[in-house]
């Protein structure tokens, strides 16, 4: 979110148009990752990270779609968010509005985010998939189709 604050702040085309591209794609990715935090939810009826573990194996497709939204959301080289972050810093070098000190105090600390960005995706998602499994899958409340299908 920060990222779109700079890229309006930096009153510049190439600053403000990224900075929606930045607000489309945070609002996609962010909008499918709560959809598939439901998703498992409903699935395994858990609501705390220390419970869940293992989730890859009994539930594949969740994990394949909740880590390739997870780098998207990281903004990765080759998804929506990497073009949309590297244009908004371009836009706020390119502005004429700001000293030169203040752009590189503001690039400073959007650089301590996108560094503790991964940090807690990545945690999470080894805490989610890649855990201990401590809990007994049970049945289904819904059907694999019917989740794929609202995708």
């Amino acid at each position: 979110m920060g990222f779109i604050i700079i890229g309006i702040g930096s009153i510049s085309d190439t600053g403000l148009n990224r900075a929606i591209l930045q607000i489309i794609s945070h609002g996609f990715i962010g909008a499918a990752l709560f959809f598939l935090a439901g998703t498992g939810y409903d699935r395994l009826r858990l609501l705390y990270l220390e419970q869940m573990g293992g989730m890859a194996i009994p539930m594949p497709k969740i994990f394949t779609v909740f880590s390739i939204l997870s780098m998207a959301s990281l903004a990765l080289p080759g998804m929506s968010g990497f073009v949309a972050e590297l244009m908004i810093f371009f836009g706020i070098l390119t502005s004429q509005k700001y000293l030169l000190m203040t752009k590189i105090l503001i690039i400073f600390l959007n650089t301590i985010g996108i560094i503790l960005t991964p940090i807690y995706s990545l945690s999470m998602l080894r805490q989610m998939f890649y855990g201990y499994k401590l809990f007994n899958t049970p049945n289904s409340y819904c059907s694999n189709d019917s989740i794929f299908l609202s995708l």
